[in-house]
C-alpha cells in the first residue's frame, strides 16, 4: 500500500485541522477538570491529566506556529502583532481579574504581595532563569511564561537578519533561563512535526495512532510522570528547584507520543472526511480553548469559594457562560486586537498579512 498522500507545503488538511480543534478542546477540559474535581467531587478519585494537557498544548502550539510564521508574506513585524493579539488581551485580562477576586476570599494578601506575583507575570518572566512566581489565583498561567519565551526564541532565529540571528536567538534563551529551555524541545516536536511530517501507510498509521493512545492512557494511568520525578529528586536532590520543568524527562517522553500521534493523524486526514455540522461544533468550541485554559482557575475561586456555590450543575452553566463572555471580549476579538497594533507597529510599507494562527 502506498504512503497516504501529502497535502501541499503550507497547507494543514481540513481532516486534521478539525483533529488539532478537538485535541485542544479536549485538552482544555482535561485542565479543567483536573482543578475543579477535587472540589466538586471530594471522594472520588479519579485523575485527570492536567499536565499531560500542557504537553499536547506545547507541541501543538510548536506546529500551529510554524505553519503561521513560515507562510509567504511573514515579516517580524506580522508575526509580533500576531503573537501579541492572541496572547496579551487574554493574558492581561486575567491578572487584571484577579487583583479584585484576591481581596473578594478570605486570604491574607496585601498590595505589595499581589503586585509582585502580578508584574512579573505581566511581563511573562515569572519564571524565567530560576524565579518562581505564580499569577494569583491562576496557577495554568505557568504555561504562558513558556510559551511566550518559545515564540520570542523561535522568531528571534527565523526573522533576526544575518549574524543577529544567533545573537538574539542566544540572548532570549539565556533571558528565557534553563527551567523554560528544558521544555523547549517538547514545543519544537511540533515545529520538526510541521517541517518534516513524516508520510505512514494508512496501515502504519492506524497502528500508530491505537499505539499512541494507549501510550498516552497507560502514562497518566500509572502516574508515571511522579515516578520519574521522584527518580530524578533521589539521584539529584536540587531538580526540585525546577519546579514545573521537574516532569521534563516524562514530558520529553510523553511529547513524542503525542508528535506521533498528529503524524498518524496527518497520514489518514486526506482518506476521511468530518460531516459539516460535526467540523462547525468543533472549531465553534475550540476557538474559547484559550479562554478556558487561562480564566478557568479564576472562574472556580470565583463561583465555589467566593460565592460558596455548591450546586454542580449550576456551577459548570456558570462557568461555561463565564468563559463565553469573557472569550468574546479577549479571544474572539483577536483580529480586531489586531487591527489596533497594525495601526501602531505595522511599517507603512509591506503590509502583508499571514493568516492567524
Amino acid at each position: 500500500m502506498n504512503p497516504a498522500p501529502r497535502p501541499a507545503s503550507g497547507i494543514i488538511a481540513p481532516t486534521l485541522s478539525i483533529y488539532l480543534d478537538l485535541v485542544r478542546f479536549l485538552a482544555a477540559v482535561c485542565v479543567v477538570l483536573y482543578h475543579s474535581w477535587p472540589l466538586l467531587f471530594p471522594n472520588s478519585h479519579v485523575k485527570w491529566p492536567g499536565h499531560e494537557a500542557v504537553v499536547v498544548f506545547f507541541v501543538l502550539s510548536g506546529y500551529v506556529i510554524a505553519h503561521a510564521a513560515m507562510r509567504p508574506g511573514m515579516t517580524t513585524s506580522v508575526y509580533a502583532q500576531h503573537r501579541i493579539a492572541r496572547i496579551v488581551p487574554v493574558a492581561w485580562l486575567a491578572l487584571l481579574l484577579s487583583i479584585p477576586l484576591t481581596f473578594v476570599l478570605p486570604v491574607p494578601v496585601t498590595w505589595q504581595s499581589l503586585a509582585a506575583s502580578i508584574w512579573p507575570n505581566l511581563l511573562f518572566i515569572a519564571q524565567s532563569g530560576w524565579a518562581f512566581i505564580d499569577a494569583p489565583l491562576n496557577p495554568p498561567f505557568w504555561s504562558l511564561n513558556y510559551e511566550v519565551w518559545y515564540y520570542i526564541i523561535f522568531g528571534c532565529w527565523l526573522f533576526a537578519p544575518g549574524r543577529w540571528r544567533w545573537v538574539s536567538t542566544v540572548l532570549a534563551a539565556i533571558v528565557a533561563g534553563p527551567k523554560i529551555l528544558l521544555l523547549f524541545p517538547v514545543w519544537l516536536y511540533g515545529v520538526w512535526l510541521y517541517r518534516r511530517m513524516p508520510a505512514f501507510r494508512l496501515t502504519t498509521a492506524w497502528i500508530v495512532f491505537m499505539i499512541t493512545l494507549v501510550a498516552g492512557a497507560l502514562a497518566t494511568w500509572l502516574n508515571l510522570s511522579d515516578l520519574l520525578r521522584t527518580r530524578l529528586y533521589a539521584v539529584f536532590p536540587p531538580a526540585w528547584h525546577l519546579h514545573y520543568s521537574s516532569q521534563f524527562l516524562y514530558d520529553l517522553m510523553l511529547g513524542v507520543v503525542v508528535a506521533c500521534n498528529f503524524a498518524s493523524v496527518a497520514a489518514l486526514a486526506p482518506a476521511m472526511t468530518v460531516p459539516a455540522w460535526l467540523a462547525s461544533l468543533v472549531r465553534s468550541l475550540a476557538s474559547y480553548t484559550f479562554s478556558l485554559y487561562v480564566f478557568h482557575s479564576l472562574l472556580i475561586e470565583l463561583f465555589w469559594h467566593a460565592l460558596q456555590l455548591r450546586s454542580i450543575s449550576a456551577f459548570f452553566a456558570l462557568m461555561t457562560i463565564g468563559t463565553v463572555l469573557l472569550g468574546m471580549a479577549t479571544e474572539k476579538r483577536t483580529p480586531w486586537y489586531r487591527s489596533l497594533l497594525r495601526r501602531w507597529l505595522a511599517p507603512r510599507r509591506g503590509k502583508s498579512l499571514a493568516p492567524e494562527a
